[in-house]
C-alpha cells in the first residue's frame, strides 16, 4: 500500500495507468507497448535539415478577402481547418522515450529468431499506431489477411514468453 502512495514523476506519471499494468507480459499488452513506442517515435521532434520540397516562399498575412471566402465555407471545412491550423504537438517525455527504445529493442530480437514475424509484427504496430488500414496494408503486400493476423499473434506470444522468460519488468 505504502509503495503506490509513493509517486516519483521520473519513473512513471501517476495516475490510472498503473491499474491497467499486468503482472505478466502478455500478448495483448506487448502489442499495445509496440504501438506506444511508434506513437512515441512519431512524436519525436524532426531531425533539422534542409526544408523539404516545395513552396518556399514565406508565409503570407491573411487578408479581409481570405477571411471572406473562408466563411462561405460548409461547417465541416471550416472545422477541419481550424483543427489543422490549431494542432499543437505534445512531445514525448523521458519515460516514454525509454520505454519506446526497450521495445523497439524487442523487434530486434524477434528478427533474430524470425525475420518474417519481426516484419509483420513491426509493420502492423506502425500501421496501428499511425490509424491506418491493416487491409491495405495486407493488399499492397500481397499477404493474406489471415496469415498476417496468424503471424502477429504469434510474435506477439513469442516476444511475451521471451520476455518473462528474461524477467523483464512489465511497464
Amino acid at each position: 500500500m505504502e509503495e503506490e502512495l509513493k509517486i516519483n514523476a521520473l519513473e512513471r506519471p501517476y495516475g490510472a495507468d498503473r491499474k491497467s499494468i499486468p503482472a505478466h507480459w502478455n500478448a495483448d499488452h506487448v502489442g499495445s507497448r509496440l504501438v506506444k513506442a511508434f506513437t512515441t517515435l512519431d512524436r519525436l521532434p524532426r531531425v533539422r535539415g534542409p526544408r523539404a520540397p516545395g513552396s518556399h516562399w514565406p508565409l503570407h498575412a491573411v487578408e479581409w478577402a481570405d477571411e471572406l471566402a473562408r466563411a462561405e465555407l460548409d461547417i465541416e471545412e471550416r472545422r477541419t481547418r481550424e483543427i489543422v491550423q490549431n494542432r499543437s504537438i505534445l512531445r514525448p517525455t523521458s519515460v516514454d522515450i525509454a520505454e519506446m527504445e526497450i521495445a523497439l529493442d524487442w523487434l530486434r530480437e524477434l528478427r533474430q529468431s524470425d525475420s518474417g514475424m519481426a516484419l509483420v509484427a513491426s509493420f502492423w504496430a506502425l500501421y496501428s499506431a499511425r490509424r491506418r488500414s491493416l487491409r491495405q496494408l495486407c493488399a499492397q503486400k500481397h499477404w493474406a489477411p489471415h496469415t498476417f493476423y496468424r503471424k502477429r499473434a504469434k510474435a506477439l506470444a513469442y516476444l511475451a514468453e521471451w520476455l518473462n522468460a528474461h524477467y523483464v519488468p512489465v511497464f
